[in-house]
């Protein structure tokens, strides 16, 4: 899966910038993670957004109420919110029981704005206020469209939540994955892909989280045509039910082969791992995602790191990926 993958193209050097524009690309946990850590940075972001979660409280919204799925793209806003701590913690809040069940408060404002304006343009622009973001998150689309798994012994599977919760039961490899009907990028987010300085694609589930949003016409074609540098942060653990074995340089090239004409410019990866929390982790059918003895990939591509979170779970550290992105930045002179 490593077609495609090779030193990216010479550009010219950025010139030295007070504010870089960074545009991150992803869904789920993981882009949630860099975006607090971003926040470290004296940096402009615009968080786009994968649209196409099908499950829990964001799938059941969609059917309810024919919204997009709010859920990856409020827990951004929560993420790059100035709001204090302790209302980031009760716009967060799931309830447990009752109708509301499974719902979590910020999921449910998406969809009291949704109602008021009647528009999703400016229900994400009034959504900003409310959540008190200076910053900018931006659904990569706003097409409804289901995500479709094929695999390599011709099952396909339907729907996000679908494929993410096939734990243990996918049986054969996963062959592609794409979306239906197609899908169209939303214009505010190709213009701010077009006016980054770097882009910043994962970590997040590779083939739920990450793959779709460059299944949607427009994105890799910004992202070729842009002049920022274009960074993937691999994911720390494979998935058993997406990406079994996987490692630094099978993750790598299913992301080239996604983006096409766009070249990546650097991947940072861990590189430090605690032989207790493996053990843990293993246990639940994940192994962590390391580099192929034969290293077929570039040094100048690969860039290892230490982004452990010091916790018992293994996930990044925020604070320890955008120390590491500042780092990298300022080594190749990205700004």
């Amino acid at each position: 899966m490593t077609a495609g993958v090779g030193a990216a193209p010479p550009r010219d050097t950025l010139a030295p910038m007070a504010t870089p524009k960074i545009v991150t690309v992803g869904g789920g946990t993981g882009h949630y993670t860099l975006l607090t850590g971003l926040r470290d940075l004296s940096a402009r972001i615009t968080a786009i957004v994968t649209m196409m979660d099908s499950g829990g409280s964001s799938g059941r919204l969609r059917d309810e109420y024919g919204l997009l799925p709010p859920g990856d793209f409020t827990r951004c806003l929560v993420a790059l919110s100035s709001h204090p701590e302790a209302l980031k913690e009760l716009l967060g809040h799931r309830f447990r029981s009752g109708s509301l069940g499974g719902h979590t408060l910020r999921n449910l404002i998406f969809t009291a704005v949704q109602e008021i304006t009647g528009s999703l343009p400016l229900t994400v622009e009034r959504l900003h206020e409310i959540f008190s973001v200076e910053n900018r998150v931006l659904p990569v689309t706003m097409d409804h469209v289901d995500l479709v798994m094929h695999l390599e012994n011709d099952r396909t599977i339907r729907g996000e939540a679908s494929i993410d919760n096939l734990a243990d039961m996918l049986d054969a490899p996963v062959l592609s994955v794409y979306l239906d009907p197609e899908a169209h990028a939303y214009p505010a987010a190709l213009d701010a892909i077009a006016d980054a300085d770097l882009i910043i694609v994962g970590p997040g589930d590779l083939y739920t989280s990450l793959v779709p949003n460059l299944l949607v016409k427009g994105v890799r074609e910004a992202i070729a045509a842009s002049r920022a540098r274009a960074l993937y942060v691999c994911n720390l653990m494979t998935k058993p039910n997406e990406t079994p074995g996987y490692t630094v340089e099978d993750f790598v090239g299913t992301i080239a082969m996604y983006l096409g004409e766009a070249r990546l410019d650097a991947v940072l990866y861990n590189d430090v791992w605690p032989s207790a929390s493996l053990l843990e982790y293993a246990s639940a059918g994940s192994e962590p995602v390391v580099t192929s003895p034969d290293r077929r990939l570039s040094s100048d591509l690969l860039v290892p790191a230490d982004l452990l979170f010091g916790g018992k779970l293994i996930r990044h550290d925020p604070h320890k990926l955008s120390a590491a992105i500042a780092e990298l930045a300022r080594e190749r002179s990205w700004w």
